[in-house]
């Protein structure tokens, strides 16, 4: 890795977190943890995060618990950097809470945003912020 990174990652990469099911996503966990780039938050992402992980299909299946989902939120909380909330963005209008990703990449000139979604990787760019795929960010950064 040539350079330090921030990144913004969507839901459903924090859930793919989470859930760790593969070699890939465990080693970008590890990387997270070891500090190799820097994860950038809010409290919203957060709340839709423990929302989403509360679906019945993710907590049942995955046989999640309540303290299983708040720890890791928590680790998030201390591993990420948790910004202010200071910006609204409305570029996304399919699924409106995809802004609040693009909101926090703008409101911290974050390298990426790392998303499967559609809406948001159709957009690209987005004042700066490269929008990737989760194997493109992870090339990116070595993993």
């Amino acid at each position: 890795m040539t350079k330090f990174v921030t990144a913004v990652f969507d839901t459903n990469i924090l859930v793919r977190l989470r859930l760790a099911k593969s070699k890939a996503i465990r080693k970008l966990w590890d990387a997270l943890l070891a500090g190799e780039f820097e994860l950038i938050t809010s409290e919203s992402i957060l709340a839709e995060l423990d929302r989403v992980l509360h679906y019945p299909r993710i907590f049942d299946s995955n046989r999640l618990s309540d303290e299983s989902v708040a720890e890791f939120i928590d680790t998030l909380r201390r591993k990420a950097v948790l910004i202010e909330e200071l910006y609204e963005v409305w570029r996304v209008d399919e699924d409106e809470t995809d802004n609040m990703f693009l909101a926090a990449a703008l409101e911290t000139y974050a390298d990426y945003l790392v998303s499967e979604d559609k809406h948001l990787r159709a957009i690209k760019y987005y004042h700066g912020v490269q929008i990737v795929g989760l194997a493109q960010f992870q090339k990116e950064i070595g993993l």
